[in-house]
C-alpha cells in the first residue's frame, strides 16, 4: 500500500488530444507562433535540469530566447492564459478520476498533482477538477527544474513527509513521468488509455 499517489496533470487526468493544435491556433491570431517554437525548444533543452528555486529556473528559461523580457509578458500574460481558457472550453477530466482519487484518501493515501507547466491550480479548475481531492500541487518551475529533474521528485517527497518508495507516480510519458519516478526509486505506472483508471 503506497502512503502517495502522485498525479501528472495533462495528459493523465485529462484527454490532451488536439490541444498542441489549439494552442497553435491562439498563438498564430496573436501573432507569436514563433515565440510558441521556442517556447517548446527551451522546454525540451532544460528538461530534467535543475537550478534550485524558481526564480532561477525562469531566469535561465527566458534568457535562452530572444527578447527574454518579452519571453516572459508573453508566456505569464498571454500563452499560459490561453492554455488555461481553451482548458475551460474544449476539457473535462477522465471519468476515473473523482472515484479513485476519493478512494485513495478514504485509505489515508495523500495525493498530488504535479505538473511541468505553471498554472495548476487554474488549469485544475478549468477542467473540472475540485481541488478538494488533491493534498498537495506541485509546479516543476517551483520546484526548481522540469520533469525528470532527480531532486525535484526529492523535494516533492520531502514536502510531503513520505518516502520515495513509498509512491507512486501516475503518468502519461515515460521520459519525464517514469524517468523522474525511477531516478528516486519510485514506483510508477504509465496512463496509457485515458479512459481506463490506473491499477492501485
Amino acid at each position: 500500500m503506497f502512503k502517495a499517489a502522485i498525479f501528472d496533470l495533462d495528459g493523465t487526468l485529462y484527454d490532451k488530444s488536439g490541444l498542441a493544435r489549439r494552442l497553435i491556433v491562439s498563438q498564430l491570431r496573436r501573432g507569436r507562433l514563433r515565440m510558441l517554437k521556442r517556447e517548446q525548444e527551451v522546454r525540451k533543452l532544460l528538461r530534467g535540469k535543475h537550478f534550485k528555486t524558481e526564480e532561477a529556473f525562469y531566469d535561465v528559461f527566458f534568457t535562452q530566447f530572444e527578447r527574454p523580457e518579452l519571453a516572459r509578458r508573453w508566456y505569464f500574460e498571454e500563452y499560459m492564459p490561453d492554455m488555461v481558457a481553451i482548458l475551460r472550453k474544449h476539457y473535462r477530466i477522465a471519468p476515473w478520476v473523482e472515484t479513485t482519487m476519493l478512494e485513495l484518501r478514504s485509505r489515508g493515501c495523500k495525493i498530488a498533482v504535479f505538473s511541468d507547466y505553471g498554472c495548476v491550480r487554474e488549469k485544475l479548475k478549468a477542467i473540472g477538477y475540485n481541488l478538494d481531492w488533491a493534498d498537495y500541487l506541485f509546479e516543476a518551475p517551483e520546484l526548481g527544474g522540469l520533469k525528470p529533474s532527480k531532486k525535484s521528485f526529492e523535494k516533492i517527497c520531502e514536502e510531503m513527509n513520505v518516502k520515495p518508495s513509498e509512491c507512486l507516480m501516475i503518468g502519461d510519458r515515460d521520459d519525464t513521468d517514469g524517468k523522474g519516478a525511477r531516478s528516486v526509486g519510485m514506483a510508477f505506472e504509465r496512463i496509457t488509455k485515458i479512459a481506463k483508471p490506473p491499477i492501485l
